[in-house]
């Protein structure tokens, strides 16, 4: 009698060559499932946060920021509507009334972060919306930096203290960079902000320099009565040396302080602060003069290769991706020269989206050759100082799949890539790189943006409008709704004709949780050969497990932290096999809760020689 184990689960999804040469251990076809090299287990699924939006919709924009306390700040978009999530209510406040107005109704909208001394802040824009400011500490504020004759409204991302754009309304293989911050920034000294009556504790203001221009923001709030002085966190609040309190909007200048003593009569309370207008040789200037002198602003041509999509940071330089080639832009280190090339042809992206840049490289979909994509990354050759472009998995086939609002994103271990199955108008698909096992696993997300939320993993909802946090609990992926995990059509490493009489598999399971375990022979219809249930007595009664550790990148596994269980099984099923040369296994798990399989055993095999099965046998 011979055995047969699988114990190593590192090589996910391979569905570009025949089923009988895929490796054991491998899956033929998997949705919901997820290679974790020492198992496979069942894919969280998602909440959605704030207040559900019914109907139909689309996320078009989707940014975490952070304050300069730590605080993470999220801003979304949608339709014409750009919003921000609360802290306090724990919900959606609208920044404005259809901010991003009609021309920019549902249109992508691009996020970057900028942080400086004059404060942290998130700007976002469009080709038909605007060019847009917001202080992170002030969410709820937002100042529109634009102006035709200093500036531009496309995609923009900030590298080091500059902006580039692209993708205006008129131009769409033009690339535009600022200034470099030049950082002019205007001191104001002694500003009254009220005047003590000797019982008076709270005083509100707002300070002037907004009413001097509408683009201005300020920083640097410090207040005094002569006893207490306040000072600015940098986050919008002002703490006093006496114990007072008070606050700051760096947009409208708005002010409030509570002193712990109230000031005498006729005190007065002035303020200390500086301002900033950023289309004054700051990141929203993009002027240059006839001949362009160093650190002003700038337009590199890039006329071949289709419409630019994205432009991305690697080892200190920028590699502009087109529809059809990738170009690469270095300027010197004293910013009067600079070199913009053709890097690559037949190397582009569909989508703006479709690229994510990391430390190991910058992954994208490439669609340049569009009867055959690839998953690729950009990246140095070994040993060498070369940067070349080569495709992560060959194992996948992607035809029939749509790439046009496709997306990429780095989450821990894991390069996420999120677009369309032929017959969707939406994202509709996720296929999810592992960069250590280098095995690709396909789940049921739709997503149209990405973004990380102190290692919380969100999703812009390609179908609705509304923000979810992904592998969260197990509500969607992994229940009855739609997975199975099926391996490879397998020899058990025995070139003859066969029977087993026992099947033992080992894993973890949730006492909620049950798994159906299928078989097939020699590519026959599957048969259901028994069930796994949460609460056999085959499962250990003693949780080895809290779900909560990482499954995917950073954040906790399905539960959401609500310490979900998992307890050991080892569920053996008597089998009476046919004859046969080959068997593929499948799992589907059939109820909510967690589930893993970290060994598959195939025992008692009793061989029967080196021969055809009968059907194929003509004599």
């Amino acid at each position: 009698m011979k055995t047969f184990p699988i114990r190593n689960f590192d090589k996910g999804v391979i569905n570009n060559i025949e089923q009988q040469s895929i490796p054991d251990g491998a899956a033929s076809d998997s949705r919901n499932w997820l290679t974790l090299g020492d198992r496979i287990e069942l894919s969280g699924g998602y909440d959605i946060i704030g207040t559900e939006n019914t109907g139909t919709g689309r996320i078009s924009g989707l940014k975490v920021s952070t304050r300069a306390d730590g605080t993470k700040q999220i801003f979304r978009t949608r339709g014409k509507k750009l919003e921000y999530y609360s802290l306090t209510t724990l919900d959606w406040v609208e920044i404005g009334s259809d901010q991003l107005g009609t021309a920019a109704d549902g249109e992508d909208i691009s996020f970057t972060e900028y942080i400086t001394v004059a404060g942290n802040q998130t700007w976002l824009s469009s080709p038909n919306s605007s060019l847009y400011k917001i202080m992170t500490a002030n969410p709820g504020s937002i100042t529109d930096e634009y102006n035709a004759s200093k500036n531009y409204k496309g995609f923009i991302k900030a590298v080091l203290n500059w902006i580039y754009l692209w993708n205006t309304k008129t131009d769409k293989t033009g690339i535009y960079r600022s200034y470099i911050d030049a950082q002019i920034f205007t001191t104001v000294a002694a500003e009254n902000v009220g005047t003590g009556t000797g019982a008076q504790l709270t005083f509100t203001d707002t300070l002037v320099f907004k009413a001097g221009g509408a683009r201005r923001t300020c920083f640097g709030i410090a207040v005094t009565d002569g006893t207490e002085t306040f000072t600015d966190n940098f986050s919008g609040v002002l703490t006093g040396s006496a114990g007072g309190t008070g606050t700051i909007n760096y947009t409208t200048g708005a002010i409030s302080v509570t002193f712990a003593v109230a000031p005498a009569n006729l005190q007065a309370i002035t303020c200390d602060y500086s301002w900033e207008d950023s289309t004054n040789n700051g990141i929203a200037d993009f002027t240059f003069s006839a001949t362009r002198t160093a650190a002003q602003g700038d337009l590199l041509r890039e006329d071949i290769g289709g419409a630019i999509r994205n432009l991305f940071n690697y080892a200190e330089q920028e590699y502009v991706v087109h529809d059809e080639n990738t170009w690469r832009v270095a300027y010197s280190d004293d910013d009067l020269t600079v070199s913009n090339r053709i890097f690559r042809e037949r190397v582009g992206i569909k989508n703006w989206r479709a690229a994510i840049s990391t430390g190991d490289g910058i992954f994208y979909i490439d669609t340049s050759t569009p009867e055959k994509p690839y998953f690729r990354r950009l990246t140095f050759e070994s040993n060498s100082l070369e940067v070349l472009p080569s495709p992560i998995t060959l194992n996948i086939d992607l035809a029939g799949y749509v790439f046009d609002q496709s997306v990429s994103y780095e989450w821990g271990d894991y390069i996420l890539f999120f677009f369309k199955s032929a017959t969707s108008s939406n994202n509709d698909t996720t296929m999810v790189y592992h960069k250590v096992w280098k095995s690709i696993d396909i789940l049921d997300y739709y997503v149209s943006c990405a973004e990380n939320n102190a290692g919380t993993l969100l999703g812009g909802d390609s179908l609705s409008n509304n923000v979810q946090r992904l592998f969260t609990g197990f509500t969607a992926n992994g229940s009855a709704i739609n997975n199975y995990w099926i391996g490879n059509l397998s020899l058990l490493q025995i070139d003859e004709l066969k029977k087993f009489k026992r099947l033992t598999i080992k894993g973890q399971i949730d006492v909620d949780q049950s798994v159906d375990v299928y078989l097939s022979y020699d590519d026959a219809n599957f048969v259901n050969v028994g069930t796994i249930s949460g609460t056999g007595d085959y499962v250990s009664t003693t949780p080895t497990n809290v779900i909560g550790s990482p499954q995917v990148g950073e954040s906790e596994i399905g539960g959401g932290g609500t310490g979900i269980s998992a307890y050991d099984y080892t569920y053996e099923i008597r089998v009476r096999s046919p004859k046969f040369d080959r068997v593929k296994i499948k799992f589907m798990a059939t109820d909510v809760g967690y589930a893993s399989v970290s060994e598959i055993n195939y025992y008692d095999i009793q061989l029967y020689g080196q021969k055809n099965l009968n059907r194929f046998r003509t004599t």
